[in-house]
């Protein structure tokens, strides 16, 4: 069996697993949704409805460590995916009142990406609980790191399939009910994902126990520099990553419209972003199962891949005309898509290994919060840049900026695993 389906065999982490699929599935499957409905209706300046939800997880990352950790794990869990089911239905219901609302569709984003700050950080504290086999470990990550990742494929496709069946809006009911599914998968082995004798840790509320949560989340990163480094380093990649995919790939695709087959517009779109996800599945289902030898020089190597895949992406839209254009942009989009679980599930796992317990939640989350601010900034001065530049070229720059983070990243480490004394102590990690 392959080493990141191996644990399914355990019931509960196949029920978590399901309820996780679910889940995952409809949130990009919402985000396909309001990508498109934004640029539909105003156009370039879409990035700011995107910019809102990193906004939103901005804040409640450097807040909501006071209050979600001392929830346990189980409750956070189970309560953010019912509150999701909730926002996603907002812009539904208004949808029947007003028609497409922009705002109640810029609310329910904000809210979703709040709360998927108190799912996945609880969702990390869970694993060492429901994997304590510390070699069984990349394994459970490659699982559920395979399931996001299949997501992209699954939502976008998805996608194309449910636009001849329903109106777009109703794609986010969808998505409402692949997270009741979640909290009800989470909710049947609840005792699995906690464990009793490490007890939340208790800080001060208020604005103090926000400053004392974040203020702890940097001095584990500081005592562990290599793991907060690796954390840092995807936390500012993920805000180029996320205007390339999610956002000027939408753009590109109204711009340059790539057709085949009668294939185009929203379905042109998912089967580009699907094939990305494609590419997401197979990287997975390497990095999951191989422990590399070179573990970090490896890691960059995946950022190589993705700013390659989306400066090809950009290339093929100006240079190909139809039909070649749309199966050239989904094979760069499927190159792009493989590089991503070459650095995650690695730095997953070693973050699972240095830290314990709410530690891992705490680190998470600032990592979170951080990744947020990245994605804000570049949301942000997305706009501008599709106004000045347009989006192909938006996607071609951003492509580069990965590129050379993955080769800068690829030589400092090779040169550090070079040193007998340094590759021991970062294998043993």
């Amino acid at each position: 069996m392959i080493a990141v389906l191996r644990p399914l065999k355990d019931s509960g982490i196949a029920t978590i697993w399901s309820g996780l699929a679910a889940s995952t599935i409809g949130e990009d499957l919402f985000r396909v949704a309001v990508v498109w409905i934004a640029a539909e209706q105003i156009g370039n300046a879409a990035g700011y409805v995107n910019a809102a939800q990193y906004g939103a997880m901005l804040v409640i990352g450097l807040i909501g460590a006071s209050l979600f950790d001392r929830w346990r794990a189980d409750r956070a869990m189970i309560g953010a995916k019912y509150a999701s089911a909730v926002l996603a239905l907002l812009p539904v219901g208004g949808y029947y009142v007003w028609g497409i609302s922009i705002p109640l569709l810029i609310l329910s984003v904000m809210g979703l990406a709040g709360l998927r700050m108190v799912f996945t950080p609880a969702l990390q504290s869970a694993v060492p609980v429901l994997v304590p086999n510390r070699n069984e470990m990349q394994a459970i990550n490659g699982l559920f790191d395979a399931t996001w990742r299949l997501a992209r494929l699954v939502g976008p496709m998805l996608a194309a399939v449910l636009n001849a069946l329903l109106p777009v809006i109703h794609f986010l009911s969808v998505t409402a009910v692949g997270f009741v599914l979640s909290a009800v998968a989470v909710w049947a082995v609840r005792d699995r994902t906690y464990d009793p004798s490490v007890p939340p840790r208790p800080s001060r509320a208020g604005w103090r126990g926000a400053w004392d949560a974040l203020l702890d989340g940097a001095r584990l990163m500081l005592r562990e520099p290599i793991t907060g480094v690796l954390l840092l380093v995807n936390a500012f990649a993920n805000g180029p990553w996320s205007v390339a995919l999610q956002l000027a790939i939408t753009l590109i695709v109204l711009e340059h419209d790539p057709h085949l087959f009668g294939l185009h517009g929203l379905a042109a779109l998912g089967l580009i972003i699907g094939t990305c996800g494609v590419g997401d599945v197979v990287g997975n289902l390497v990095a999951g199962s191989v422990k590399f030898q070179k573990p970090l020089q490896t890691m960059f190597l995946g950022y190589v891949a993705m700013g390659t895949g989306f400066v090809l992406l950009a290339l093929a839209a100006w240079s190909l005309d139809n039909p070649f254009k749309l199966p050239a942009m989904m094979a760069a989009a499927l190159i792009s898509g493989f590089g991503g679980p070459f650095y995650f599930i690695p730095m997953i796992t070693r973050m699972q290994t240095v830290y314990r317990g709410v530690e891992i939640a705490r680190v998470f989350r600032l990592r979170l919060a951080i990744m947020a601010a990245s994605m804000l900034v570049f949301n942000l001065a997305a706009t501008p840049l599709f106004d000045l530049i347009g989006p192909t070229h938006t996607e071609f720059y951003f492509g580069l900026l990965l590129l050379a983070m993955g080769i800068a990243g690829h030589l400092y480490f090779r040169r550090l695993e070079g040193r007998p004394e340094t590759a021991r102590q970062i294998l043993e990690h």
